[in-house]
C-alpha cells in the first residue's frame, strides 16, 4: 500500500510538472509571437519578448532554445533606438556594448540570415559613430593626405554592408544601404541615409531593426 501511494504521488507530481511545463512553453511561444507582431507595427521594449512563467530558472525557455532569439531581439531593438538618435556621452558606452554584440552575432555562421541582419544593423551604427580624434583634427586642418590609418565611420559602415550582402544576398535592406553608400562620394552634412532595421522582421529569427512597417 505504501509503495502504491508513493508511486501515485510520484506520478501526480510528474503530471503537475509536465502540465506546468507545457503551460510555460505555450506562454513563451505566445509571448514571442505577440511581441513579434507588435514590433512589426511600432517600436517595442526588449522586455516585450518576456513571458510570465511558473517554473523557476526559465526552464521552458531553455528547453525551447529561445535564449539566442531573445538576446538578438533585445540587441536589435536597442540598436534601432540608438541609430535613430544622435550620439551623446550618455549613449556612447551603450553603443559600444550593442556594437560588440552585433559583431559577435554577425560572426556566427550558423545562421547566415541573422548574421546578415546583424551586420546591416552594425553598419548603420558604425555610419553614425563619431570619427576618431585624429580624423577630426585632419579634417579641421584641411589635410587631404589621408595620413590617418584608422577607418572612417563611412568605411566601417561600408564594410559591414558588404558583409551583410555576402552573408545573405536576399537581405534587401542591406542591399539598399550598400547601394546608397556606393552612390555617395562623400558623407552628407547630416548622416541619415542608411536604414536601421525594426518593424515587421524585428521579431523573427535573425531579424534586425528598421522603421515600423519595414523589415530589418
Amino acid at each position: 500500500m505504501i509503495r502504491r501511494l508513493a508511486a501515485a504521488a510520484l506520478l501526480l507530481a510528474a503530471s503537475v510538472f509536465l502540465l506546468l511545463l507545457a503551460r510555460d512553453a505555450w506562454h513563451w511561444q505566445r509571448a514571442m509571437a505577440d511581441a513579434d507582431t507588435r514590433a512589426s507595427i511600432r517600436a517595442v521594449s526588449p522586455a516585450a519578448w518576456n513571458a510570465h512563467a511558473t517554473l523557476p530558472h526559465d526552464l521552458a525557455r531553455r528547453l525551447l532554445g529561445l535564449d539566442d532569439d531573445i538576446e538578438y531581439r533585445a540587441t536589435a531593438t536597442r540598436a534601432a533606438a540608438l541609430a535613430a538618435n544622435e550620439v551623446s556621452p550618455k549613449t556612447f558606452k551603450e553603443r559600444a556594448i550593442v556594437e560588440t554584440s552585433l559583431h559577435r552575432i554577425g560572426a556566427d555562421n550558423s545562421d547566415p540570415e541573422r548574421a546578415s541582419l546583424a551586420a546591416d544593423l552594425l553598419g548603420v551604427l558604425r555610419y553614425t559613430d563619431p570619427p576618431s580624434p585624429d580624423q577630426v583634427e585632419s579634417a579641421y586642418e584641411g589635410d587631404q593626405s589621408g595620413r590617418t590609418t584608422q577607418q572612417t565611420p563611412e568605411q566601417k559602415a561600408l564594410e559591414q554592408f558588404l558583409l551583410a550582402v555576402r552573408l545573405d544576398p536576399a537581405d534587401e535592406n542591406a542591399q539598399e544601404n550598400l547601394e546608397l553608400m556606393l552612390r555617395q562620394p562623400a558623407p552628407p552634412p547630416h548622416k541619415s541615409v542608411p536604414h536601421a532595421g525594426g518593424g515587421d522582421r524585428a521579431g523573427r529569427k535573425g531579424s534586425g531593426a528598421q522603421d515600423p512597417g519595414h523589415g530589418y
